[in-house]
C-alpha cells in the first residue's frame, strides 16, 4: 500500500465507531426489538458482526430466501417462512443477536405479531435482540411498545475514508491506475463523497476512476460533480454549483461586511479563538432585487458547498412521510457540513403554520416545529440562508432572536447600484460596459429592480438584433421607457414591505 494511503487510513477507532457504539448500547440495554430503516444491509450487518464479537454472542441472520442461519454457518432447516423462523429463535436459549431482513412486512399477520410479542417478553431479561431491517419499517401498534428505532444514518467522512483507501488501493494494484494524490487530497476526496451511502460512494469513486484512468487532483472535482448528480435525484436537498460571489452582486454593503466578518468563524484559528460559527440569515425585501443571488453568493464567498432545500418537495400525501423527508434533508445537510443550505421563498412552505393548521391537518406546523428545533439546537457548520418576499406571512416564532443571526432587508437599488447593475449584466452578455452611458441609464431607471434592469438589457438585445445593429445606450433607454417597473404597479405592496422592515430588519445596503 502506498504511504499516503496508509497514513490516511489511520483513523481513530472512536471516531469510526460512533454508530456502532450507539447500537451496542441499545443491545446491551436489553431492548428486545430494534428497527432500522436502511438500504445498507451490508453496512448494518458489519456493525452487528463487530458487536457480536465484542459481546461474545452469535449473530443469526434471516431472509425469506435464505432462512435462519448462524453467521458463517449452515441454514437451520425449515426456517424459510417467518413464523417458522420465530419458532426456532424461541428454542435458542443462549444470548444472541438476530438480524431479520424485510421482516416488518410480515408483522401484520396476527400469529407472527403474537410470536414476536412473546419473544420480546422473554428477551427483556436476557441479552438477546431482534434487529428488523428494511428500507421502510412500520410495525403494527401492538409491537411499537416493544421496539426501539435505530438511525443508521449516512456514513461520516471517517467511514468513507476507509472506502476511499480500499478503492484506491485496489485500483492501483489491480488496474494499474496512476496515483498522484497525497494524504490531504485523499482526505478531501472522502469529504467530497459525504452525503452518499457507502455503496453509492464506492460506486461513484470507481466510476470516476475508470472514466479518468488516473487518481489526480481533477478526480476530486469529478467525484463532486457525480455526487451532485446523484443527490439531485432525491429531490429534497439539491446540490447547487457554487458559481456566484459578491462580485456578481451590486450593492448590499452591510450584508457583504457581515458575511466577510463571519468568515473567520469557519477557520480553525477562529474556532480556537472561541468564535461560534454563524447559524444563518433571513434576507427579505422587494422582489427582483437580488435576494436569492445574495444567498447563493455567501457560499461562494466562503468557498463552501451550497445546497438548496426544496421546501415544496417536502410535502407528501402519506402520513408521516413529510416529516421523514425533512429529517433526512437536515441530517444530510449536517453530513455535508460545512455547507450553506439555501431555502428560497421560505414563506411558501411555512406561511400556513401561523394559522390554526386546519388547512393541512397541522402538517405545516409539525414541519415548522422540526425546522425551528433544528435551527435552535444544531451545532454543525450548516449555515441557513433563507429568502422571503412576504416576511409578514411567516409565523412569529421563526423571526425571533436565536433562529436567525440577522434579518436583512434588500430595497430597490439607488442610482450608483443601478449603474453597477448595468455594468455587471452588460459584461455577462459580452458587451463593454465602458461604451455605454451608465449614469444616464441609471438615472432613467429610478424605481427599477435588478431583475427589471436585466430584462431591459435582454429586450434591448432582441431589438438590436432585429435592427441589425449593435446594442446602444439609446436602444436600452427606449426599452426602459416602455417598461412599467414593480415600484409603479405594486407601490402599496412595496411601501408595506418597507414599513415592516424599518424597525425590524437591518438594511442590506
Amino acid at each position: 500500500m502506498p504511504d499516503n494511503l496508509r497514513t490516511q487510513g489511520a483513523i481513530t477507532q472512536s471516531a469510526r465507531n460512533s454508530k456502532r457504539d450507539e447500537l451496542l448500547l441499545l443491545i446491551s440495554s436489553l431492548n428486545p426489538i430494534i428497527t432500522v430503516e436502511t438500504t445498507e444491509e451490508e453496512r448494518l450487518e458489519g456493525l452487528l458482526r463487530s458487536i457480536a464479537v465484542q459481546l461474545v454472542v452469535p449473530l443469526y441472520t434471516w431472509s425469506v430466501t435464505t432462512g435462519l442461519a448462524k453467521l458463517s454457518g449452515s441454514t437451520i432447516y425449515g426456517t424459510g417462512k417467518p413464523e417458522q423462523a420465530l419458532a426456532n429463535i424461541a428454542l435458542i436459549e443462549d444470548d444472541a443477536i438476530f438480524l431479520l431482513r424485510d421482516f416488518a412486512r410480515y408483522c401484520d399477520n396476527d400469529r407472527i405479531s403474537r410470536r414476536l410479542r412473546d419473544l420480546a417478553d422473554k428477551f427483556r431479561t436476557a441479552r438477546r435482540s431482534i434487529v428488523i431491517a428494511a428500507a421502510a419499517v412500520e410495525l403494527p401498534p401492538e409491537l411499537t411498545g416493544d421496539s426501539v428505532p435505530f438511525q443508521l444514518g449516512l456514513p461520516d467522512v471517517n467511514e468513507l475514508a476507509m472506502c476511499v483507501n480500499q478503492v484506491l488501493t485496489e485500483s492501483s494494484r489491480d488496474r494499474r491506475v496512476l496515483m498522484t494524490l497525497d494524504g490531504p487530497a485523499i482526505a478531501q476526496l472522502a469529504q467530497n463523497l459525504v452525503g452518499l451511502t457507502k455503496d453509492d460512494a464506492t460506486r461513484t469513486l470507481r466510476r470516476c476512476l475508470l472514466a479518468r484512468g488516473v487518481a489526480d487532483a481533477a478526480l476530486l472535482d469529478a467525484v463532486l460533480d457525480a455526487k451532485r448528480a446523484a443527490l439531485q435525484v432525491d429531490g429534497v436537498l439539491e446540490p447547487v454549483r457554487r458559481d456566484t460571489t459578491f462580485l456578481d452582486v451590486a450593492g448590499l454593503k452591510h450584508l457583504r461586511e457581515w458575511v466577510d466578518k463571519r468568515r473567520s468563524a469557519l477557520t480553525p484559528e477562529g474556532q480556537r479563538f472561541g468564535l461560534v460559527p454563524p447559524k444563518g440569515v433571513l434576507i427579505t425585501g422587494v422582489q427582483g432585487c437580488g435576494k436569492s443571488m445574495a444567498a447563493r453568493a455567501i457560499a461562494g464567498e466562503w468557498g463552501i458547498e451550497l445546497v438548496r432545500l426544496d421546501a415544496g418537495s417536502l410535502y407528501d400525501k402519506y402520513v408521516g412521510e413529510s416529516e421523514k423527508r425533512l429529517h433526512k434533508a437536515l441530517e444530510l445537510a449536517q453530513k455535508l457540513a460545512p455547507v450553506v443550505m439555501w431555502i428560497d421563498e421560505i414563506e411558501k412552505a411555512f406561511a400556513s403554520a401561523g394559522s390554526s393548521g386546519d388547512a393541512d391537518a397541522g402538517l405545516s406546523q409539525r414541519l415548522l416545529a422540526t425546522l425551528l428545533t433544528w435551527m435552535q439546537d444544531h451545532q454543525s457548520n450548516v449555515f441557513l440562508a433563507a429568502t422571503s418576499n412576504n416576511i409578514s406571512s411567516l409565523p412569529p416564532e421563526m423571526l425571533r432572536k436565536g433562529r436567525f443571526d440577522e434579518i436583512f432587508f434588500v430595497d430597490l437599488p439607488d442610482a450608483n447600484v443601478r449603474a453597477a447593475l448595468f455594468a455587471i449584466h452588460l459584461k455577462k452578455c459580452g458587451r463593454d460596459a465602458d461604451s455605454f452611458d451608465l449614469q444616464k441609464l441609471a438615472a432613467a431607471t429610478d424605481g427599477f429592480s435588478g431583475a427589471e434592469i436585466e430584462q431591459a438589457i435582454a429586450s434591448g438585445l432582441y431589438t438590436a438584433f432585429g435592427q441589425k445593429q449593435q446594442l446602444t445606450t439609446e436602444i436600452l433607454l427606449a426599452e426602459v421607457h416602455n417598461t412599467q417597473p414593480l415600484s409603479v404597479t405594486r407601490t402599496e405592496d412595496i411601501q408595506a414591505i418597507r414599513a415592516w422592515a424599518k424597525d425590524r430588519a437591518v438594511a442590506a445596503d
